[in-house]
This record gives structure tokens, C-alpha cells and sequence, in this order.
């Protein structure tokens, strides 16, 4: 679990350090550096980013570029770049495992149920994909090689969805696989029939349930597509995904939202809240919500609802000595 991330000179951010937390909520008005924060945080994959001058605070005119993250057993994994007279220099020390740390955009319209099989090289680390493409083949293979583990996500499954009766994993061809319902007493679909919400979901629980998820995960928005009442059971699964209670061990999440329904269903005394805000001279600066604040002057009141009405600057700040 990443403890704590310092960006220096990354896009937006002149100078930025924050505490993280299993959970930890990124929020803040549009254009002001969230998905910054999560490409940012990308650097210190390994092999995942060549150097492009644009992610340079103000095109290198300061001439260094730093992303530093700290973790819970005190590691402590970097990514630089730095204007020199001989020639420009990248650098890094400790680099995180590409499986260690996966980024998520799902498609508002929801995610794909059909796809090619997992290979051999992928059986591993069996990867969802970016867009949750891979559903279908990470199903397949629970079916496949963990009877167990798949008839636990199916029975949690059938708890989201009513009138879902039973999951199916078919075979259209050779090398695809297809995630198929039986609903209302043996009616069979195609998956891709339901509606955007379940096809959602389905990812969700796939990540909820995955015998070796990513260290840490980054996800952006995950509200999109879900009704405001399901937003609960989403968040109930990624809390329980930081817990290791339904995968195979725990796991980091680090989203990004702009929806105070979700802001409403974090809490303060486990979970973070970064609030994210542009300054006058243009740079993004990033601040936790003050948890003594918001009692003090907004006691009563839910987490989003403050943030709805008070805007950022309600979340912030210095409570009274």
C-alpha cells in the first residue's frame, strides 16, 4: 500500500504531498489535476512512461520532475527527470511491478462481455483490462480452475441482480468467451443484453473477487452508469476489496469522483479525501478534508452533502483553536 505521494513539477502540480489511505477519494471541480494525480502516480510503474517534456511543470522551465511514493513498509519508490547541461536525465529507484498497480476507465455504456480467452501468459495474473474488456475470460477461468471462487461471485451476483437465476459461460467459437444470464426461471441472455449498471457491476465483483488483484488500483470514477442507490453496493465492494475479504489479498483504492452520493458513503476516521482545487497563479493544489472542520461546522450533516453545498473550500481549512 502506497502511504503517502509527493508529486514535484508533474503537469499541474508545482509541489504536492499527501497522506494516502486503503481507501482514498480524489475530488475537485473539472480541469483541476485528479487524473493528473493517477498518471502521475503511473510513473512509477516500471516500464510504463517515456518521458514527454508536456508532463513538465510549465514545459521544464524549472528543469526536474519528481513523483515519490512512500509505502507501508517504509520503501520508498521514486521517478525523475531532470534539465541538465549534458543532456536531459530519467531516473528511477525502486520500481513497482506492472501487476502491482492497474488503472481503470470503464466505458459509461458499460463493459464488453464477450472476448478472447486468457493465453498462458496471462493465466497469471489474469488481467481485467483498462476498460474491463476481459470480464468474460476472467470468468472463464474461475469456471475453470477455481470452481469455488466462481460459484462465490455468482451466489454475490445473484444478491446484486433480481431475478438473475444462474451465470453461464459460453463459447461462441474456438477462442471466445461469452458471460450469458439465466433469468426469470430459465430465460437465457446474453449479458450484453442487460443493462449498463449490471454489465458494471460485473467488473466490480470480478475485481472484488480476484484471487491476486493489483497491489494498487486507480479508478476513475466509478459512478458512471450506476443509480445512485447501487453506488452503495459498489462501495461496499471496493471497501472489502481494501480489506482482502472476498480476493486474495488486500487492496489499495485510489478513485477519482463527482459524485457526493459516493462522497457520502466514505468515512473520515478510516478513509481519505483528497480535495483538489486551482490556485491564482494556476498551479493545482491538493489538501485533505479536515475531519475536526467538518465536524465542528457541519456536525449533522453528510460528507456530500457538505461538499455539495460548501463546495471544496467547506472540506478544508483550519478548525477553530
Amino acid at each position: 500500500m502506497l502511504t503517502n505521494l509527493k508529486i514535484q513539477g508533474f503537469r499541474c502540480f508545482r509541489d504536492v504531498d499527501v497522506p494516502l489511505k486503503p481507501l482514498t477519494v480524489l475530488i475537485g471541480p473539472n480541469d483541476t489535476g485528479k487524473s493528473s494525480f493517477l498518471d502521475a502516480t503511473l510513473l512509477l510503474r516500471r516500464g510504463d512512461a517515456k518521458f514527454d517534456l508536456r508532463n513538465v511543470y510549465r514545459s521544464g522551465v524549472n528543469g526536474e520532475l519528481t513523483v515519490a511514493a512512500r509505502t507501508a513498509n517504509g520503501n520508498l519508490h521514486t521517478y525523475s527527470w531532470v534539465k541538465a547541461a549534458g543532456g536531459n536525465r530519467v531516473s528511477r529507484e525502486s520500481e513497482l511491478r506492472p501487476s502491482s498497480l492497474q488503472w481503470f476507465q470503464l466505458p459509461s455504456n458499460g463493459i464488453a462481455t464477450e472476448c478472447v480467452g486468457f493465453g498462458v501468459s496471462e493465466r497469471e495474473m489474469l488481467p481485467l483490462g483498462e476498460q474491463g474488456e476481459n470480464v468474460a475470460a476472467f470468468l472463464d477461468h474461475l469456471l475453470r480452475a477455481d470452481l469455488n471462487r466462481f460459484l462465490s461471485f455468482s451466489e454475490a451476483l445473484s444478491t446484486h441482480v433480481p431475478g438473475l437465476d444462474k451465470l453461464l459461460i459460453e463459447t461462441p467459437s474456438a477462442d471466445k468467451r461469452r458471460v450469458d444470464f439465466v433469468i426469470d426461471d430459465g430465460f437465457q441472455i446474453e449479458a450484453a443484453r442487460s443493462s449498463v449498471g449490471v454489465r458494471l457491476l460485473l467488473f466490480f465483483l470480478s475485481l472484488a473477487f480476484h484471487p491476486n488483484p493489483p497491489d494498487v488500483i486507480l479508478l476513475e470514477e466509478p459512478e458512471n452508469g450506476i443509480h445512485p442507490r447501487r453506488l452503495a453496493e459498489v462501495m461496499d465492494l471496493l471497501r472489502k476489496l481494501t480489506k482482502g475479504e472476498l480476493g486474495g489479498h488486500p487492496a489499495q483504492v485510489i478513485l477519482t469522483t463527482h459524485s457526493p452520493y459516493l462522497l457520502d458513503l466514505v468515512d473520515l476516521e478510516t478513509d481519505q479525501v483528497l480535495v483538489f482545487q486551482r490556485e491564482d497563479d494556476g498551479s493545482r493544489s491538493v489538501q485533505p478534508a479536515n475531519k475536526e472542520r467538518i465536524q465542528e461546522f457541519f456536525d449533522g450533516f453528510m460528507l456530500g452533502e457538505v461538499w455539495y453545498n460548501a463546495q471544496e473550500a467547506g472540506l478544508v481549512g483550519e478548525a477553530t483553536p
